[in-house]
């Protein structure tokens, strides 16, 4: 239909339609800042950390009073949040970013939530459905484990494995990110393991897709215990160690320990370290990406999944006061200890990648390399994660799967495991 206003008009009549419309931009609330806050240890012990997309550190608090968080990496291309950290004191009663309280670490830690393997992989062949709660559960399990309300979390490492893009034809994957980057770390943990990382201070164990050429950059930007320097990256990280209260943890850096065969450079260097970590006094713990023995499958009658590597760097190296090695690597549940002098094992690489669909169950009597077990329990085809849980005498070890249903107890007495049927 032809306007038949005068042109004059119909132009003031446009003008008055943008006036509006910019009053309303002008009243519309501004976009909140991206934010995430978490709790971690690191080598010089309990830190606030946070990854913002506003253009300063949040409002941090220490025991009601305002303390101002320390600028650890600034944004970049491929990170484009600011990343801020804040040192929480031994004793500190009550820590808050933003108004929201952080959790803090009990002198005692008494329950401790183990998870691993948790990323979606995109990777070769393999494209696992990260838009499916059902195909990727990470998020159910991070949930489920916050609500059992642990004292501790550790992450057993390989945090992101979005490392290709999703086929326009695939809808599992669809629109997902990958790559080191921001989104890829954002979609494999801060989303969803939100409730998580706000239940327990967590401690990060390097994975083998964390190192340098992998996800590196984002693992030393935002989660390594050490300081971070933009442009670098640490091949191996040195252990550092963490008070539980009667009971040490050591955190290794073992992701240049080659599987199927022995590197004899990283396997001296490493031999070192567990050599200082036998001079630790009272009971230890080791938590390492890798486990030394553990099965992955049993092909033609042999097993395969031992780390050669670590098999030379802790024989003989390994101390007495070594009860337990907390580890992934394999995606699968399992918990062991061995005829004669080794720790106990746990296996939890089963928080989220796809699995390993021949992982064995009956682990009773099986030869791993040159150990062999004495007693344990594995769990194939199974998402989930496991808690520890401190008693007078031992500790026991219940594993879950993403509804929080038990599906294996074992008893920790020292070094050996004792489990349910």
């Amino acid at each position: 239909m032809k306007d038949y206003r005068p042109r004059a008009q119909t132009g003031v009549f446009a003008g008055l339609l943008i006036i509006a419309a910019l009053a309303l931009l002008a009243c519309a609330p501004a976009r909140a800042a991206e934010s995430y806050a978490w709790t971690q240890f690191t080598s010089s012990g309990l830190e606030a950390r946070a990854a913002t997309s506003d253009a300063s550190c949040p409002k941090a608090t220490l025991d009601g009073r305002e303390t101002p968080m320390r600028v650890r990496a600034t944004p970049n291309e491929a990170f484009p949040v600011l990343v801020c950290t804040l040192a929480i004191p031994k004793g500190a009663g009550a820590a808050s970013v933003n108004g929201r309280p952080l959790a803090l670490a009990p002198p005692r830690a008494n329950r401790i939530a183990l998870i691993g393997d948790t990323g979606c992989r995109l990777k070769a062949m393999i494209l696992q459905g990260c838009n499916s709660i059902k195909s990727w559960p990470f998020r159910l399990d991070a949930d489920v484990a916050a609500e059992m309300e642990p004292d501790l979390v550790v992450h057993v490492g390989d945090l992101v494995y979005r490392e290709r893009p999703c086929p326009e034809s695939s809808k599992g994957c669809a629109g997902s990110p990958y790559g080191d980057n921001w989104e890829s770390w954002k979609a494999d943990v801060f989303e969803p393991a939100q409730a998580l990382l706000g239940a327990a201070p967590w401690v990060f164990v390097r994975g083998n897709h964390e190192i340098c050429d992998r996800a590196g950059g984002g693992w030393g930007r935002l989660v390594s215990p050490l300081d971070f320097t933009e442009g670098a990256c640490t091949p191996q990280e040195p252990p550092y160690a963490i008070d539980l209260g009667g009971l040490t943890l050591s955190v290794l850096d073992v992701t240049r320990a080659e599987d199927r065969a022995v590197d004899d450079a990283v396997a001296a260097a490493l031999r070192r370290q567990f050599a200082d970590l036998a001079k630790v006094e009272g009971p230890l713990w080791i938590a390492m990406h890798k486990p030394i023995y553990a099965s992955v499958r049993i092909k033609d009658g042999v097993n395969e999944g031992d780390n050669k590597t670590l098999v030379a760097a802790t024989r003989g190296a390994i101390g007495p006061n070594t009860q337990l090695l907390l580890s992934g690597h394999i995606h699968t549940f399992q918990a062991m200890s061995y005829d004669g002098d080794h720790p106990a094992q746990i296996v939890a690489g089963h928080g989220g990648v796809v699995l390993d669909a021949f992982a064995p169950q009956k682990l009773d009597g099986l030869a791993m390399g040159d150990a062999k077990v004495d007693h344990g329990v594995g769990l194939t085809n199974v998402f989930g994660f496991a808690m520890l849980d401190r008693r007078e005498a031992e500790w026991q070890l219940t594993d879950f799967d993403t509804h929080g249903q038990p599906l294996a107890r074992c008893h920790l007495r020292g070094r050996k495991f004792a489990c349910d049927p």
